[in-house]
Parts: C-alpha cells; structure tokens; sequence
C-alpha cells in the first residue's frame, strides 16, 4: 500500500480553511503550541492575501 502524500493533503486541507475558521480555532485553542500554529496559519493566509492584492510575491 502507497503512503498518502501527507505534505498535500495537508495544503488541501490550508487552502479549505478560512482566517475566520482559524479565528476561531486560535480563541479555543488550548496549548501554547495550538495558539502557535494557529497564528502561524492566520499569518501566512493574510501574505497569501496580499501578495494576491499587490500582485508580487513575497515568499
């Protein structure tokens, strides 16, 4: 049996997500380590947004 390429799924997963949905997950969220993803998550779908909106990447 093949292994699920793990690295996709979980760029599927980001890109289902919206910053509300995350929001939401960072007031719940529990551990350090959660509230840190979580922001982490929130950061990078905001560049995403605004390298959409400036039109240059920034990566």
């Amino acid at each position: 049996m093949e292994k699920p390429d793990v690295v996709a799924e979980m760029y599927r997963d980001f890109n289902g997500v919206t910053i509300s949905q995350l929001e939401e997950k960072l007031a719940s969220a529990e551990t350090r380590e959660e509230k840190l993803f979580c922001r982490a998550m929130i950061n990078l779908k905001l560049q995403l947004t605004q390298e959409k909106i400036v039109g240059e990447i920034l990566l």
